[in-house]
């Protein structure tokens, strides 16, 4: 029995940018704005450790350091998660609104088509949506890192020392966030 080969089509630029759009990957911009912040917000504990906690940062370095960089990790992972749970709702809810204003900006140009107004709408509440969705996950997790370091270094970890207190209130923080982000919102 012969077997029929198969044959694969290639996408069209417009179903590849598309997919792109629907896809959990982020671009290298808003890779680097995700890993940027959480560097910076992992980082704000070790002040609050340093001044409050009396710790001594020469001699807590390498903890330091180490719980940063996984810390930074498990922040930008929760930041793409949320980010990609959002956009398509933020696309949905901003949808009239682009699409008005889109409608306005374009219905003097006639020599556009039917067709091109329609993507450029399109393009447009992806952009907007991106945009809402990747500011609201920084935000979110951002606060909600804060919140469960300074509580639970304070209330559930009091009584440990300062740097088991910094290791386990900042790593938990972050894999909590981590792995509330793999959820449905």
């Amino acid at each position: 029995m012969a077997t029929k080969p198969t044959t694969y089509k290639a996408f069209t630029k417009e179903e590849e940018l598309l997919l792109q759009d629907f896809s959990r990957n982020v671009s290298t911009k808003s890779s680097a704005l995700f890993y940027g912040n959480a560097f910076i917000v992992s980082a704000i504990p070790i002040w609050l450790f340093w001044r409050i906690h009396m710790m001594d940062v020469y001699s807590s370095l390498a903890w330091f350091v180490l719980v940063t960089f996984g810390t930074t990790y498990l922040m930008a992972m929760a930041y793409r998660n949320t980010k990609f749970l959002l956009k398509h709702k933020v696309a949905v809810k901003r949808e009239d609104a682009v699409t008005r204003e889109m409608s306005r900006k374009l219905a003097d140009d006639r020599k556009m088509s039917r067709k091109e107004k329609d993507e450029r709408i399109l393009w447009k509440k992806n952009e907007v949506a991106d945009y809402e969705a990747t500011t609201f996950s920084i935000f979110y997790n951002n606060a909600l890192f804060l919140a469960i370091v300074i509580f639970s270094s304070f209330y559930f970890l009091r009584s440990f020392s300062p740097a088991v207190n910094y290791i386990i209130s900042v790593t938990a923080a972050g894999g909590l966030l981590a792995l509330l982000s793999t959820g449905s919102q």
